[in-house]
């Protein structure tokens, strides 16, 4: 589109004028746009002027309040597509400094070894599930290193292929030819020998009613906004067309795909424990498999392309869940949380930003995705995490020898709750179960199974209970059915639980 003052320059700006209640609009050129008195029509003392700037190819706008917005980590403004980032440089540039503190990409590239083989689907290696699968996941066994203070590590990457839009931005036409794109990839790596992908499976979202997706968000297979968009689509689509939200899941939900998230690619490795440097390398391969048959979007100034400025760069966000009683329960310990806040790591609950905490468990991932590389990233995550158990570890024995009887107490009035209670709300649940952890930790409590305490934090929750049930069940019956789940379990009866499904 030509300005509409000069009509030479491409337009890159919509200037609306509000005059007398009346709105007007104008699409101009940087040049025209930054001049006083654009035309004499609107040549009035009173009007207000807000300059949009819109992207000529995904035809996205942006207020100036709208890019303010965008260095928030809520992130409520999103891109529209990679060519935003070109388009707007020069506005986005100071934006991204905010956020990252640089501009400049110093992380891996995309991997172009043997770039542009095409994906090929020999023999059909991934399963389409209609429903999620009723078992323990890798990462809840409780059994990784530092289990006693770290519950899992979780590392993700935020991906987007070249020439589409943004998923916010994008057609739903356009968003199913991306699913397909990735999945016919994603499955010619599962063809590999030793891949990582061998035996996934696919699941599409729409086919799902509302308890199975929450059962995978429960599980961190999906997120809530993913399940969320599923739901939106289900009230707009009547005519049974399926909508283009999938994940993928590898055998034992060790690495789980989203498609068309926020990003077209969400690529998700979880591990018990602190397992940072073994997580990375999964996922690490999958990556770089994944770009040697599809083309992401890439700038070599700003590294991978996302739709929030948040994620751009590296797209890595590592994570790390803990499950912190003493700290959390201490004066110093929670200015030792504070401080990690302040040194630019996000603390959130057990199921991200805006999440609940209770029972003591916290996430802490890094911010910056940008101006740093991988390698970076990942070795000072490790480090603040080996420093928060060590912490964690420490008051834990201050307690223990300061407030012995106060903490015994705490720890078998909990277990009297849990083995005799006939209803409980999973806050109180998780709440006690927190407690009975402590004590297994502190050596309190030594009939008890650590992993079984693990496992039994995720199978009480809403959705797991519906599941296990095979129906849905109204909150005085989950509570019902919750409490004797604890009690059949804290008698050593897991393995009948998990083998009735």
């Amino acid at each position: 589109m030509l300005c509409e003052r000069c009509q030479k320059n491409r337009a890159s700006f919509t200037i609306s004028i509000s005059c007398d209640s009346v709105n007007k609009y104008m699409n101009l050129c940087e040049g025209c746009a930054v001049e006083k008195g654009i035309c004499d029509d609107f040549d009035n003392p009173e009007r207000e002027i807000d300059i949009k700037l819109k992207c000529q190819h995904c035809g996205r706008e942006y207020s100036k309040a709208a890019l303010e917005n965008m260095a928030s980590f809520n992130c409520p403004e999103l891109l529209g597509c990679f060519r935003c980032y070109k388009e707007f440089k020069k506005e986005l540039k100071p934006i991204i400094r905010r956020i990252h503190g640089d501009v400049i990409h110093v992380g891996k590239t995309p991997d172009i070894t043997g770039k542009g083989s095409k994906p090929r689907r020999r023999n059909r290696t991934f399963r389409f599930m209609n429903r999620a699968a009723y078992t323990a996941s890798g990462w809840m066994q409780g059994d990784g290193p530092d289990s006693d203070v770290i519950i899992s590590t979780r590392i993700r990457l935020a991906r987007n292929l070249m020439d589409f839009p943004f998923c916010n931005q994008a057609e739903k036409i356009e968003l199913q030819k991306v699913a397909e794109i990735a999945e016919k990839a994603l499955e010619s790596i599962s063809n590999k020998a030793k891949s990582e992908l061998r035996n996934a499976s696919v699941i599409r979202l729409e086919r799902l009613d509302k308890l199975e997706r929450d059962f995978l968000v429960e599980r961190h297979v999906i997120s809530n906004d993913l399940s969320e968009k599923v739901n939106d689509k289900e009230k707009e689509n009547k005519s049974g067309i399926l909508t283009p939200y999938r994940v993928i899941i590898g055998e034992d939900e060790t690495v789980s795909i989203m498609l068309n998230e926020e990003d077209h690619i969400r690529l998700q490795v979880m591990n018990s424990g602190l397992q940072i440097k073994n997580s990375w390398e999964i996922m690490d391969s999958i990556d770089n498999k994944l770009s040697r048959y599809v083309d992401y979007a890439f700038s070599q100034d700003f590294g991978y392309l996302t739709a929030c400025l948040t994620n751009a760069g590296t797209g890595l966000r590592v994570s790390v869940m803990f499950h912190i009683p003493a700290l959390a329960s201490t004066r110093e310990g929670k200015k030792a949380l504070l401080s990690v806040s302040d040194m630019g790591y996000a603390i959130r609950g057990m199921y991200g930003e805006g999440s609940y905490n209770g029972g003591a468990f916290y996430q802490i991932s890094n911010e910056a995705t940008l101006g740093q590389s991988e390698e970076d990233i990942l070795d000072r995550v490790h480090e603040v995490a080996v420093q928060i158990a060590d912490y964690e570890r420490e008051e834990r024995e201050i307690l223990l020898n300061n407030s012995r009887m106060m903490i015994k107490d705490k720890v078998f009035r909990a277990y009297g709750i849990l083995t005799n209670a006939r209803m409980i709300s999973c806050q109180d649940a998780l709440g006690n179960l927190s407690w009975l952890s402590l004590g297994i930790n502190l050596g309190i409590l030594s009939d008890l199974n650590r992993n079984d305490i693990a496992r039994l934090m995720f199978l009480i929750r809403p959705a797991h209970l519906q599941k296990y049930e095979g129906k849905r069940l109204e909150a005085i019956e989950r509570d019902t059915k919750r409490a004797a789940i604890i009690r059949k379990i804290l008698k050593g009866n897991m393995s009948q639980v998990l083998s009735n499904n």
